[in-house]
């Protein structure tokens, strides 16, 4: 018998500060806290009849070294928002709250916004671009095609073969 895996269920992130974390998490990021349990952890979901939790937080040990862009291991972990207009809402967040941003990029197949939580962890809030849309410009659907900065803060609009919905 062979099996299919159905999608990336959940996250867990070792923290250095599990209430500064929840606080990051929950007031920027917007997801709602739907449990814990007796050993410290934290659960998120945005929907929680589609994912029992999406995300859990636990506290790391003390004096535990900080993530590092050249480590082995997880390099970042992404976050659906359904339009450009949402993505703007985060990109406005992020200014509002000083959340320190990697780069924004359109690449090709997703207008992204790549972010630190507090403990350094690289994470990433996306809409998608539609096929249709991003076939008009450019060859390559996963490459890094350049800054989306100017489209995020409304100088200018979308550029045409870049525009997500």
């Amino acid at each position: 018998m062979s099996f299919k895996i159905k999608r990336v269920g959940h996250l867990v992130l070792k923290v250095k500060n599990l209430e500064r974390s929840r606080k990051f998490f929950t007031e920027v990021l917007g997801f709602p806290q739907v449990g814990e349990n007796d050993r410290g952890m934290l659960f998120f979901s945005t929907d929680v009849n589609d994912n029992h939790h999406m995300l859990a937080l636990r506290e790391g040990k003390p004096g535990a070294p900080m993530p590092h862009a050249e480590q082995i291991g997880m390099e970042h972990v992404s976050f659906e928002v359904a339009t450009f207009a949402e993505l703007q809402e985060v990109y406005r967040k992020f200014k509002e709250h000083s959340v320190k941003l990697r780069q924004t990029i359109f690449h090709g197949v997703a207008k992204s916004i790549y972010f630190y939580d507090p403990d350094g962890n690289l994470l990433e809030v996306y809409c998608n671009v539609p096929p249709e849309e991003y076939r008009k410009t450019i060859s390559n659907p996963y490459y890094n095609y350049g800054s989306i900065d100017d489209e995020l803060t409304g100088k200018i609009p979308q550029k045409p073969g870049t525009v997500a919905p």
